[in-house]
């Protein structure tokens, strides 16, 4: 089908396209751009793999190696196998609570980099991007989320050191004093952290942020050609075609590569309904994410300890979180959700009471059902579920034990009942593939569709800090490609002369 004026205006052609802009397309985009990884020859406490560093790999660059060889035997808490390798090489003995330094050294050379460019909604950091609390917390280890060769406490640190210039310029230091770096940073940080690496590598210029994208398919983008070399006429390679709009314009774009990696994280955009009586109604004073809650509670302080309860529905990580802020600002809560209090699915059974107090006091506060501390009242109905709410904010709330039900009147509703998928792109690729997208562990390469790649929670790394296997592995194996064709090419200008069919 022949491009339109507009879709011929607005296409172009790049080598490797990144969906996302969050941690995996940052680490991906990192690597593309010339930075090459080495074994820094200190050694590591698997013994197994330090044998094979030392006698394969010593001075040579990581992406030269047989990455199957040397992450086999590895064991951790991801199932990739090249993400355990980099785990072990740039957080040595993590599970074992220590905190060593990185085992990877690195030199850039800008002659390797890899002509790409990394498409995201928003901003830079992806989900993070949106995730802006300067009091929550991170469920990891504030050194788990950092990335590639800068330390998530050098830049802690130097930012503390920056906020404190500002504060004696401006004569108030008191805030920044009684700052300590604790062992997990907050959302905040986190998001400030990812900003500031791209600009610092200098990556800026491989991002195009607030580009959403719509579709991707395969499309043949040359003519048939006879090779004089082998007598044959030849078929060009397909690429990839990826469409979509820009954010704030709205103007279309098409960009043909012949690699595309997909970094999107887990597409989140559309909470799941709860497909009860008068959610249509309620609509007005629901909230289903982070940002908009804190926005309510924090900024526009439209609740107080005095008002009717806050209704929050849903007990994973962003629920706690929530519970959290409502502590710490004496608003009430009529907390909801399905499972028992000791089921181990729920996400403070898995949590170390020692590394998370804060959870650790929310499930205690769980146990108890009704509590009314000297400055919050909370109220948890475990294995319960929502009837109905209406207009004006009755809830009928249903025991699914005993089926007994209970009226409440609340203020607003904090939906947290998790996500789905609403990329249209990804549904249009998995619908053509039965078994979704499947893996090459070593490559991250999609087993069912050549040259696309799946990077970070699409190929079962949820953890920022198992990321960069997902983009080394990736990154190897696009280093590869190019190699090989270049080669290639040299080869073929060298005896070949095209000549086009009419």
């Amino acid at each position: 089908m022949a491009m339109s004026t507009v879709e011929k205006q607005n296409s172009e052609r790049k080598e490797v396209v990144v969906i996302g802009n969050g941690p995996s397309a940052i680490v991906l985009s990192y690597l593309l751009s010339g930075h090459i990884p080495y074994w820094n020859g200190c050694p590591v406490s698997n013994d197994y793999l330090n044998l094979k560093l030392e006698q394969y790999v010593k001075d040579n660059s990581l992406f030269e190696q047989d990455l199957e060889f040397l992450s086999d035997g590895l064991e951790g808490r991801s199932r990739n196998p090249v993400s355990l390798l980099i785990d072990n090489l740039t957080h040595p003995d993590a599970d074992l609570g220590a905190h060593l330094q990185s085992k990877i050294k690195w030199r850039h050379d800008p002659s390797l980099a890899i002509d790409h460019t990394c498409l995201g909604r928003g901003g830079i950091g992806g989900v993070w991007n949106n995730l802006s609390s300067k009091q929550l917390q991170t469920v990891s280890m504030a050194h788990w989320m950092e990335l590639p060769n800068y330390p998530m406490n050098t830049f802690r640190q130097q930012r503390r050191a920056h906020r404190l210039r500002l504060a004696i310029d401006n004569e108030n230091t008191s805030t920044i004093d009684n700052e300590n770096l604790s062992l997990r940073a907050t959302y905040d940080e986190v998001r400030s952290y990812y900003i500031h690496y791209v600009k610092r590598n200098r990556l800026t210029n491989y991002f195009r942020n607030g580009f959403e994208v719509t579709l991707i398919e395969r499309a043949p983008i040359d003519e048939p050609f006879f090779d004089d070399s082998s007598g044959e006429i030849r078929i060009p390679e397909s690429l990839w075609k990826i469409r979509g709009y820009e954010e704030s314009t709205k103007l279309p774009f098409t960009i043909y590569t012949k690699y595309v990696v997909l970094a999107t994280g887990i597409p989140q955009k559309t909470t799941i309904p709860l497909g009860i009586i008068g959610e249509q109604a309620s609509q007005s004073f629901t909230y289903t994410c982070l940002s908009g809650i804190e926005n309510l509670l924090v900024h526009e302080k439209r609740l107080s300890k005095n008002s009717k309860p806050l209704l929050i529905i849903g007990c994973g990580l962003t629920a706690l979180d929530v519970l959290l802020l409502c502590q710490q600002h004496s608003i009430p809560v009529l907390h909801v959700f399905r499972r028992a209090i000791d089921d181990h699915e729920l996400i403070f059974n898995q949590l170390s009471s020692s590394l998370y107090p804060e959870y650790e006091h929310i499930k205690e506060l769980t146990k108890l059902s009704t509590s009314s501390l000297s400055d919050w009242s909370y109220q948890c109905c475990a294995q319960s579920e929502i009837i109905s709410i209406t207009e004006d904010g009755t809830v009928h709330i249903r025991n699914v034990r005993t089926q007994s039900i209970t009226e409440y009147e609340i203020s607003f509703v904090a939906r947290l009942t998790g996500a789905e998928i609403t990329n249209p792109f990804l549904q249009s690729i998995t619908s053509k593939s039965k078994h979704g997208l499947q893996i090459n562990p070593y490559t991250y390469e999609c087993i069912d569709f050549e040259n696309m790649y799946a990077l970070g929670a699409l190929a079962g790394d949820k953890l920022v800090r198992f990321l960069q296997g997902g983009a080394f592995a990736c990154a190897v194996n696009l280093f590869k490609k190019t190699r090989q064709t270049l080669s290639k090419t040299n080869s073929s200008l060298a005896v070949t002369c095209r000549t086009r069919i009419a």
